[in-house]
């Protein structure tokens, strides 16, 4: 068996994402058994789908774990026993010092207590919006990935891009959906060498040898989807990824090296 060809299949997301049936899922896990590096590949998928839903994640403040200790704490002798209430001894005190000596408290304590009450409230508007924009931004990733996998579901043409010499461990999956009227074209960027700021990656579809753009793209767009929509092609028969010039005025022809390829 060729472990390697085997990754580059496709199977490994389709298994994590629920895609594979019920034949393909009980092989996988078969030779994920026999083959740790098929293992390693499905683990590898699986935890950069769990850094794209937890890196937003939102930690509960950490002065709640302090606070539930200190309400049920109770109160301990030398001994290691719990004190009982002692009834403390009365005395007898002036009433007018005694007011005198309250008021100063109480205004002490009024003012100590505004200057700290307005302070908590500024601190607890901030972490609420920081709280809401943080939730927010993790329900529309949740949503963004919801809709990817909804896509992968469709019954579409999978293409195993490998990498060329000059790239050999990079590794691109395309989707082409050839059911539709449309030929809608995606693609999941499984692993690709991070590009010069003056360079960007460019798809394209062969059909007889001649190239069609699909588009260009830069590998920071994996930070917002998993699965990338690229133009519609009618007619291929391989597809491949070529690094080329940043803004370069023909788009229609490659200059760059091919980086993966594969064909139908």
């Amino acid at each position: 068996m060729n472990v390697k060809e085997y990754i580059q299949s496709g199977i490994v997301e389709s298994y994590v994402l629920g895609l594979a049936t019920d034949a393909e899922r009980l092989e996988f896990e078969r030779n994920c058994a026999d083959y740790p590096e098929i293992a390693a590949a499905r683990d590898a998928f699986e935890r950069s789908l769990e850094e794209q839903l937890m890196q937003d994640a939102v930690a509960p403040p950490a002065f709640v774990k302090g606070k539930v200790l200190e309400a049920v704490r109770p109160t301990v002798s030398d001994n290691g026993l719990v004190e009982e209430l002692q009834e403390a001894p009365v005395r007898r005190m002036n009433v007018w010092k005694w007011i005198a000596a309250a008021s100063l408290i109480l205004l002490a304590g009024a003012a100590y207590w505004g200057y700290t009450a307005n302070q908590k409230y500024n601190e607890l508007v901030a972490k609420q919006g920081t709280m809401e924009k943080q939730l927010q931004e993790s329900t529309a990733r949740l949503q963004v990935m919801e809709e990817d996998a909804e896509i992968l579901r469709h019954p579409m043409k999978t293409v195993a891009l490998k990498g060329t010499d000059m790239a050999p461990q990079a590794q691109t999956t395309v989707y082409w959906d050839t059911t539709g009227a449309s030929k809608d074209v995606y693609m999941v960027i499984n692993n690709l060498p991070q590009a010069p700021s003056e360079m960007q990656y460019q798809l394209w579809a062969l059909l007889d040898g001649k190239p069609i753009d699909l588009g260009v793209f830069d590998l920071d767009v994996r930070q917002k989807r998993l699965v990338v929509k690229m133009k519609n092609v009618q007619n291929a028969q391989a597809f491949a990824i070529t690094l080329e010039k940043r803004g370069r005025p023909n788009q229609e022809k490659p200059e760059g090296q091919v980086y993966v390829v594969g064909n139908l």
